[in-house]
């Protein structure tokens, strides 16, 4: 699909008042009647297909929701269920007329997945100010997909565009042969900020429009530069004002970007420049409250821009904690262990994003987000309605597994009680003992961290993957 015919579907979307949407989509679709019925080629045709295909469900999805269905922005002009599902049959109506049978039957199928998903259920409780917790893709493809769901945010790295060029050979492999031939003084680290840009940049065009519409609190792409300088204070900066620019002038204005900052001891010192300079920025390889409380810290003392979020990777912490409460002869650490990041985000909500009369320190700067999770537990128990949203981001295979059957969505799910006993067994673990109390590291000891050492490992090989791949 071109880039101006999801123009088109975002204006649509996002842009057109309700009251218009008749009148816009009826002679958008009698320009696709008339490219079909003209077209000098099947590619041509296609697109005219596909275009009806996709506002067919983007009609029936979250999407709707940012703008269409809107009632605090539109009041009695917003447009019901039942409105968006007849303009949606009337494209389904001219798929038939063109014979479009596959599509039609796929623009059916995913209609019918979002009615039931779940995250779409969250995404429209969240925008109803029934929770406070919205969503985000943990992938660096299917982004649009995602969004009809409800994600409201997307992050990507390297590693994961490493990920998505082994999936997709036939769309990642062109781009890099195009910047290579663009950019022929790069040296391969330039080639691989430059291919992780042209992501960026598609990613952060498709969110912009809720970027815009929510004041700039929604919609925003996280990025990762090399995983390989987490401890160099200078390569993070210049590395992060070198893309930066180039944001910029591909978006136009203000990138809807921030960028992931290890939670090492040199990541404070990145955190406090870049916020300071009103870039964002998302603390990743962070697990533990210690972590938290410092870069929450600097963030709220330095940060001149709208939105940073502080990643808390929750399944890379719960893994090593499991086979430290298993050789400590804990029976049912395998249960235990998926508690341990649960009873870290309560303690650090509390204590960081709670109001000061409530017993908090009232930080607003930046936003708890859980990743990196191993199954429905992990967004269940971030489901809250607090004063500070939180963001959780998901992997397109957990995305699956939380839709592939009805569950309940608890307002207070991250309250759930840990089970009785359950703490006492959490603290047969050192790496929860260190994770779960204040003063369990000092700042000197965040390197050294065993989940912090395995993950910078962990992307430092995917790293070098792709980079070879990128200078083939």
């Amino acid at each position: 699909m071109t880039e101006l015919g999801l123009k088109g579907l975002e204006n649509l979307m996002f842009r057109t008042l309700p009251q218009d949407l008749p009148d816009q989509l009826a002679a958008w679709r009698e320009e696709l009647q008339a490219q079909y019925a003209g077209a000098a080629s099947d590619e041509l045709r296609n697109e005219a297909a596909e275009l009806l295909a996709e506002n067919a469900v983007d009609l029936q999805s979250v999407l709707a929701d940012w703008n269409l269905k809107n009632r605090s922005r539109h009041g009695d002009q917003a447009l019901s269920d039942e409105q968006l599902a007849e303009e949606s049959d009337k494209s389904i109506a001219i798929l038939e007329e063109f014979g479009r049978n596959e599509l039609i039957a796929s623009a059916r199928q995913e209609i019918a997945a979002i009615a039931s998903s779940n995250l779409a259920r969250l995404a429209r409780m969240a925008l109803a100010g029934e929770v406070n917790t919205y969503w985000g893709n943990d992938y660096a493809a299917h982004l649009r997909q995602a969004m009809h769901k409800g994600a409201a945010m997307v992050t990507t790295n390297p590693v994961l565009v490493n990920v998505a060029r082994t999936e997709d050979p036939g769309y990642w492999t062109p781009v890099r042969d195009r910047l290579q031939e663009s950019y022929p003084d790069y040296d391969p680290m330039q080639l691989g900020y430059a291919m992780t840009i042209e992501v960026v940049l598609s990613n952060a065009r498709l969110l912009r429009p809720i970027w815009e519409l929510t004041d700039r609190a929604m919609g925003y792409v996280s990025l990762q530069l090399s995983p390989k300088e987490a401890h160099n204070v200078e390569a993070m900066v210049e590395g992060a004002r070198w893309v930066w620019e180039r944001l910029e002038v591909g978006l136009g204005g203000t990138p809807n970007c921030v960028f992931k900052v290890p939670g090492t001891k040199a990541g404070i010192t990145v955190a406090e420049t870049l916020t300071s300079e009103a870039m964002g920025i998302n603390v990743t390889v962070n697990f533990s409250l210690p972590q938290q409380i410092a870069f929450a810290g600097a963030i709220e003392s330095n940060s001149t821009t709208k939105v940073c979020y502080r990643t808390q990777m929750d399944g890379r912490l719960d893994d090593p904690v499991g086979e430290e409460l298993q050789a400590a002869g804990v029976s049912d650490w395998e249960e235990v262990k998926k508690w341990c990041t649960t009873a870290i985000r309560q303690r650090e909500y509390r204590m960081l994003c709670l109001p000061p009369e409530e017993g908090g320190l009232g930080f607003t700067k930046s936003i708890p987000l859980p990743a990196s999770g191993r199954g429905p537990w992990n967004i269940l128990r971030s489901i809250q309605n607090g004063p500070v949203p939180i963001f959780l981001t998901v992997f397109p295979n957990r995305i699956e597994e939380f839709d592939e059957e009805p569950r309940e969505l608890d307002p207070n799910g991250m309250w759930a009680e840990l089970p009785e006993g359950y703490l006492e067994k959490l603290y047969k673990s050192k790496l929860f003992r260190q994770g779960y109390e204040p003063d369990g590291m000092t700042v000197d000891e965040f390197d050294d961290y065993l989940p912090v050492v395995n993950t910078l490992t962990q992307f430092a090989e995917g790293y070098d993957e792709f980079i070879a791949w990128v200078a083939e």
